[in-house]
């Protein structure tokens, strides 16, 4: 049987805060503002979201007035019907996703029914601002990379970015077969275009990042799918691709995400080079 839990939360700037929630180890965001605070993702059930409004709330001293979700990934979605009566944000994306059988098999899992769950009240194609009390939260959409509905949630008095899992410290990414790997860098810009020297980067699983971190696993993205590119285009088989590169994550990163590549690149044209026939 699945067990969730949540541990305390932390600082990670002034008044911005992160606790850890399980089964996932997801990060789970708190921005407190003069007279209200803002979640940021929300567990992997009802009562765990449910757990984390009440832990957030009596943590903070004020009400929860909006969670964020940052996309439709179990652990960051299902524990949003645990946080009644709060507005509610979400990609325009998500819109389906409850129907998906990625989020049925996901439920199925976790003992969770599809009935429970629900998406955010309110979707958005590209930016919100969101009010924490008097505080600016603004959430950000710039393009599909772990998801098509991947939100940046940005507080620009923190300097603080909450990545979602378009960036990961608690292992290499997941590049699961919902990902954009193509696009994944392009929508990493739009993130690494908000940071400073100083800025603190939250990912969606591990400890905070910096700039120069968060820069790093960008590159490490992109040379990932150029390098998958190399391989089809030599005609390397993907039973051997692994063997044929020096890659630039963990071996179960790496092997979990080969097929994923291979399937992506090949449905977009690329494959061995044709030989013409000597004259």
């Amino acid at each position: 049987m699945t067990q969730f839990s949540m541990g305390a939360f932390k600082p990670v700037a002034d008044q911005v805060f992160v606790a850890v929630a399980e089964p996932a180890a997801v990060n789970i965001g708190l921005v407190i503002g003069p007279d209200a605070a803002v979640v940021i993702d929300t567990g992997s059930s009802p009562a765990q979201g449910a757990q984390i409004k009440a832990a957030a709330e009596s943590f903070a001293g004020v009400r929860v007035t909006a969670v964020v979700v940052t996309h439709g990934h179990y652990d960051h979605l299902f524990g949003l019907p645990g946080l009644t009566d709060v507005p509610s944000y979400g990609h325009q994306s998500l819109s389906g996703y409850l129907d998906t059988t990625a989020a049925g098999v996901a439920a199925a899992e976790l003992g969770v029914t599809l009935s429970e769950l629900t998406i955010p009240q309110h979707l958005f194609h590209l930016a919100k601002v969101i009010d924490a009390g008097g505080r600016r939260v603004e959430a950000l959409h710039f393009g599909p990379g772990h998801t098509n509905a991947d939100l940046a949630v940005y507080i620009p008095d923190a300097d603080v970015v909450f990545a979602g899992d378009l960036l990961e410290s608690n292992g290499g990414p997941d590049f699961g077969p919902d990902c954009f790997l193509k696009d994944w860098p392009v929508a990493l810009d739009g993130i690494l275009g908000l940071l400073t020297e100083n800025t603190v980067v939250v990912p969606g699983h591990g400890p905070v990042m910096d700039r120069l971190t968060a820069f790093s696993q960008r590159a490490s993205i992109a040379g990932f799918y150029g390098l998958v590119e190399n391989l089809l285009q030599r005609g390397i088989k993907l039973e051997d691709a692994y063997s044929s590169a020096e890659w630039p994550f963990d071996e179960v990163t790496i092997r979990a995400a080969l097929p994923v590549a291979y399937a992506q690149l090949a449905a977009a044209g690329v494959g061995s080079r044709r030989q013409l026939p000597m004259l």
